[in-house]
């Protein structure tokens, strides 16, 4: 196994990661006045494992909101399930419709074991749904974020941090088999990665904000902002 470790690194292959992380999927058919249904997972996206049952249950804090062509942000009724939590939103017209994730409210961590010291850890789901063909710009509410569309064979992606462009951002995608790839962002917060197939890609960004505080009469030493997009290349 270390062999294979030491051969990828010279290679300069992507490495599988097994960190657990939250992601969001849409099943739909991209109609106007069809209902389209959100979903929340939880688990490894690398290694296509989804965790169940009473592990779900820390997503109750997560609220999900739909921006709408017209930038009416609406926030989502979510259910747990077994397996995810889910929720419904009916499109009226044709655009990109903004699915947008939220947990602000989690409790202070003692992430001492993971060399993190005491953290409040801020959490933003993303992805998009089209309908139709009229592709309206995306823009971004969240503290951190990184928007992503298909471009022919390509992903673009612009991070953003308070709003603003996020330049020499590193982050992470991982395509539908599992394989990771590091890319930053240049100057205007953009960079661009070639994919190698269709389906479902995930983007990890995070951003530590190292200004002490107190949350909830809990004191931490600094701030995780972390933020998971989903795009789906057809």
């Amino acid at each position: 196994m270390k062999k294979r470790f030491f051969l990828l690194l010279l290679l300069g292959l992507p490495i599988l990661s097994q960190a657990h992380g939250y992601w969001l999927e849409i099943q739909a058919n991209g109609k106007v006045d069809e209902s389209a249904k959100i979903q929340i997972f939880y688990g490894e996206f690398e290694n296509q494992r989804r965790e169940t049952g009473k592990l779900l249950d820390k997503m109750s804090e997560i609220k999900i909101f739909v921006l709408e062509t017209d930038g009416v942000r609406k926030q989502i009724v979510m259910t747990q399930t077994d397996t995810h939590w889910e929720g419904f939103f009916t499109p009226t017209k044709e655009g990109v419709y903004q699915i947008i994730g939220l947990n602000d409210t989690r409790e202070v961590q003692d992430w001492k074991r993971h060399n993190l010291g005491i953290v409040r850890p801020i959490q933003h789901l993303r992805t998009t749904y089209l309908v139709g063909t009229n592709s309206n710009e995306q823009i971004t509410e969240n503290e951190l974020d990184a928007i992503a569309k298909q471009i022919g064979d390509n992903i673009m992606v612009k991070a953003w941090k308070g709003k603003a462009e996020f330049p020499n951002a590193k982050f992470r995608v991982i395509n539908p088999e599992g394989w990771i790839k590091e890319k930053i962002t240049n100057e205007n917060g953009k960079a661009q990665l070639k994919s190698n197939m269709k389906g479902l890609y995930l983007i990890e960004l995070e951003y530590i904000d190292k200004t002490p505080g107190n949350f909830k009469g809990k004191d931490y030493e600094t701030i995780r902002y972390r933020c998971e997009t989903t795009i789906k290349f057809i």
